[in-house]
């Protein structure tokens, strides 16, 4: 049976780093809100982060699950197939989230005033900190769509390879 080519470990080790990614973030995030780093400055944001990431965990556990998963079936010279699928799944779910929190913030910039709820938990923005809010999910944008697009590039070379 043929393996998959050595760049495969390097795509393995970006596919589990990607998906867990928004995790890690939201420990910095609720680390940072915890000890009340620049909290006069950011908080808000910071807030923001940690309250977004909280109702997002519906998407994010399963998306590190698929991810992880699917790393360590990339691994595996009997399922390669199934890691990718498992991976992408996982990446497309990351992406998903990162592409909601940048919706949300922009749709609050250029959308018109909302009657918000007097007893909300989450703190009124200014235009500049929704884009510090999006600022993150943005960046992260990045490297997960890189890690998918390598995770099929290269596919169809690859002997055995069937979709």
């Amino acid at each position: 049976m043929p393996t998959l080519p050595n760049r495969m470990s390097g795509v393995r080790r970006w596919v589990i780093v990607a998906g867990t990614l928004p995790l890690a973030w939201w420990c910095i995030s609720l680390t940072a809100g915890a000890l009340g780093i620049g909290y006069d400055a950011i908080g808000d944001v910071v807030s923001t982060w940690n309250i977004t990431t909280a109702a997002g965990l519906v998407i994010l556990i399963p998306a590190a699950f698929f991810s992880v998963s699917g790393g360590f079936e990339l691994a595996s010279p009997d399922s390669p197939r199934h890691g990718r699928w498992y991976a992408t799944v996982g990446l497309t779910l990351t992406m998903a989230f990162y592409l909601l929190m940048v919706l949300n913030s922009v749709v609050a910039i250029f959308g018109g005033s909302v009657l918000r709820d007097p007893d909300t938990w989450s703190p009124e923005l200014s235009s500049l900190e929704q884009w510090a809010v999006a600022a993150p999910y943005a960046a992260f944008l990045i490297p997960t769509g890189a890690t998918l697009a390598a995770l099929w590039r290269g596919r169809s070379r690859q002997a055995g390879s069937v979709t």
